[in-house]
């Protein structure tokens, strides 16, 4: 009886960890966010379109593996510090493994991921960018969820005009 208590507490709290409270970033001042659910995902997978088009069918392809896409940006130092405090949570809390940085042009670029359904896969993946020179505070907290060919990310960075396109098309090239 106890095993079954330890294991049932164990996989309710190791739930918990995993789940993710984005009420801190919900009203957070001079800060732009776009969410996409994986109910929008699912809407556009269930779209039936018979294309020759090979871009439009990877891009189609990407889109039925995704599950949530969510992108915060801001220029407030107040709110770039709170955004940062919250990745940090996040990547820690969520055991990813750090893929790389770039600093380039007075920006520093952090890519950490989960592991996918494959080696080529990856269940997250996260960019944080961070504006390393002078007074501006430029912030940009990127999340990918799914179950997504790394080769594919940067084509749906580049459709979505996601900031960082060319760091992430750089990564994972």
């Amino acid at each position: 009886m106890k095993k079954l208590i330890y294991i049932t507490t164990f996989l309710l709290t190791s739930g918990m960890v995993m789940a993710q409270n984005y009420g801190a970033l919900d009203n957070l001042k001079n800060t732009s966010e776009t969410v996409v659910t994986s109910e929008m995902f699912s809407l556009i997978a269930n779209i039936e379109i018979d294309s020759d088009d090979k871009e439009f069918n990877e891009i189609k392809s990407i889109i039925d593996n995704l599950t949530e896409l969510r992108v915060y940006s801001t220029d407030n130092p107040t709110s770039a510090a709170t955004l940062n405090s919250f990745a940090t949570k996040y990547i820690s809390s969520n055991n990813l493994v750090k893929l790389m940085h770039v600093k380039e042009d007075g920006q520093m670029f952090t890519f950490h991921m989960r592991k996918g359904s494959s080696d080529k896969k990856v269940r997250n993946l996260v960019m944080l960018i961070n504006d390393t020179d002078g007074d501006d505070k430029d912030t940009v907290f990127l999340i990918i969820s799914g179950d997504i060919d790394l080769k594919q990310i940067s084509k749906l960075t580049k459709m979505l005009n996601v900031p960082g396109q060319k760091q992430i098309e750089d990564a994972t090239n």
